[in-house]
């Protein structure tokens, strides 16, 4: 079996373990490297020579959240599995995690970058967890945004570190922190220079050696004093408190799930609490809602950055620029953001870019705003730049040729876009954007009806992706999973 967990024992003692996927430029949980914690797991308790642990990664982050194939197998499990059997499968990381936590072996985390929803959860089930100062980590568990909540004892340890109300901020917004905040909220114990992060957590964890684990010392709210006593209306009321919106909870399961989790779980020993955690993740998981929201945003989304990604090393070196209207002023934000090169080209139409890659290639596009999109069509390429959502933005590109879509994939990057490409001659997502009136139903049939027409005109090739740029976009709602995933699921409704 290929090593997903290179191992050294020192002479101290201390066992390094560096989890580093091969053939992959971050680290994320699959059922293979779950196999292996838990080989990993059974050294470290039943080998004399190991006295303790230090966690870490040989990438350049430590662990971001689930590997796509075991999420997608998670969700065609739901469609025919019992609940118990949900249990035993979605359950094994929370269970892997309170076995590491209660270990006699101490456990120290290394955490040299981004720890995002599983991984985040590694770390906190360690004893000690140090972070390097390394530049734009991220630290949170983001599950809120696919419809779910971390299952593997994130809505259990988080309030027991940071608080009642701190944790319900991140659990509720899927925000992440950076590094000093992470330490000033208790949720990392220290910050490290990148250099000398091992070398410190190496000595945290000879200092813990010998010393068995205690989880007053661990957690400083352990007590969960702060935690209120659980019932619906409570659970609904803290959700409101923190921003969420009366009618979301109606619609978007995962809120009232994550806050019943937290509340039927405090107070409780962790093993148990992770258990009344699980049963809400699974909830969400039998979900309708839940499975649209990880279908498109989670599993479609990662295939989609793919698909429209630009060949290795492919940037954007330079941008002309001709002179953009009022209603293009997001484009003016949206390239000062960027840090592109860019400016002023008197030569150049208004509304219009000339973009030249680092192959040299030149090419002239008109660009827009969505809402101004419907009046805007073009001989050559359009790029139609979509509102900042929670989920990213959009690029849409409208009439482009084969031979342009590497250098405009290439902005996309730049501007931190997902990039969708039409046929033309103008923008699909502004033309459902403006379906506006008549109830939620009625305007997804609408628009499930418009996305049909289109895709029989062959100006969207890829239903699956469209459903991800529509939902990104914020053209459809993220519960949907956009107008396709809606048509499939109300096709007596489209019929009739």
């Amino acid at each position: 079996m290929t090593e997903l967990i290179r191992t050294e024992l020192g002479s101290d003692g201390v066992l390094t373990a560096t989890i580093d996927m091969p053939d992959r430029s971050m680290n994320v949980f699959s059922k293979a490297l779950m196999d292996a914690i838990e080989a990993l797991l059974e050294r470290v308790d039943t080998s004399s020579d190991i006295a303790s642990v230090v966690l870490t990664s040989g990438k350049p982050s430590f662990l971001a959240g689930a590997d796509l194939p075991m999420v997608q197998g998670f969700a065609n499990s739901a469609r025919s599995a019992t609940t118990e059997q949900m249990f035993a499968l979605c359950g094994r990381l929370g269970r892997l995690f309170v076995r590491l936590e209660m270990s006699a072996k101490p456990w120290v985390a290394a955490v040299n970058g981004t720890a995002l929803g599983g991984g985040l959860e590694l770390a906190m089930a360690c004893r000690v967890r140090l972070v390097s100062d390394a530049p734009r980590t991220a630290l949170g568990v983001p599950e809120v945004r696919w419809g779910l909540l971390p299952g593997a004892g994130g809505t259990q340890r988080l309030p027991r570190l940071v608080g009642f109300k701190p944790a319900m901020v991140l659990l509720l917004t899927g925000n992440s922190l950076d590094a000093d905040s992470a330490v000033a909220a208790g949720l990392f114990d220290a910050k490290v220079a990148a250099d000398k992060l091992l070398p410190a957590a190496q000595a945290r964890a000879r200092e813990l050696q010998g010393q068995p684990y205690d989880a007053v010392r661990k957690f400083r709210y352990l007590a969960q004093v702060d935690v209120p006593d659980h019932s619906d209306s409570t659970a609904r009321q803290v959700a409101l408190d923190q921003g969420v919106a009366d009618a979301d909870l109606d619609i978007y399961p995962a809120y009232l799930a994550i806050t019943h989790s937290v509340l039927l779980g405090a107070r409780l020993p962790l093993h148990q609490a992770t258990d009344v955690e699980m049963r809400q993740f699974l909830k969400l998981m039998f979900n309708p809602v839940a499975g649209n929201m990880i279908g498109t945003l989670f599993i479609n989304r990662q295939r989609a950055d793919k698909a429209w990604r630009p060949p290795e090393g492919l940037h954007i070196t330079q941008v002309g620029v001709g002179a953009l209207s009022d209603t293009n002023a997001p484009w003016t934000q949206a390239l000062s953001k960027s840090r592109l090169a860019h400016a002023p080209d008197p030569t150049l139409p208004a509304d219009a870019l000339a973009l030249t890659d680092s192959h040299g290639t030149r090419l002239v596009v008109s660009v827009t705003y969505l809402k101004a999109a419907g009046r805007k069509q073009s001989a050559g390429p359009l790029a139609v730049l979509c509102p900042q959502g929670p989920y990213g933005r959009v690029l849409e590109i409208v009439g482009a040729a084969d031979a342009d879509m590497p250098t405009l994939a290439a902005l996309a990057v730049a501007l931190q876009a997902l990039a969708y490409r039409t046929s033309g001659p103008a923008s699909v997502l502004h033309q459902l954007a403006s379906i506006t009136t008549g109830t939620d139903g009625a305007r997804l049939q609408n628009q499930a009806n418009a996305a049909q027409q289109h895709l029989g005109r062959g100006h969207i090739t890829e239903p699956e992706f469209f459903d991800v740029a529509a939902c990104t976009a914020g053209v459809s709602p993220a519960w949907s999973g956009g107008p396709f995933t809606w048509a499939s699921q109300h096709s007596e409704s489209l019929a009739a």
